[in-house]
């Protein structure tokens, strides 16, 4: 998994894997600062027990390169700590 890509047009960066309510609240947060956020549901074939998805499931959590900083520091410690 590349932890850059480009979504709509704008590079984005992975900053972690997340239970899908975690990475939801995450999402609130950054939108009330204006900074969008795309979660992605991890690969069926990725999970560790095919069929079990814990607590709602697992997704990555991308943000925009260009906000990185505040992201960070809006979400604090250290990125990708996730799940």
């Amino acid at each position: 998994m590349r932890e850059c890509r480009t979504i709509g047009g704008s590079a984005y960066r992975l900053f972690g894997v997340f239970p899908k309510p975690v990475a939801l609240s995450f999402e609130v947060l950054l939108r009330e600062r204006g900074i969008p956020a795309y979660l992605e549901d991890l690969a069926p074939e990725a999970r560790p027990y095919a069929g079990v998805e814990p607590m709602g499931g697992v997704v990555y959590f991308w943000v925009p390169e260009a906000a990185w900083d505040e992201v960070v520091e809006v979400l604090g410690g250290e990125a990708g700590t996730g799940a």
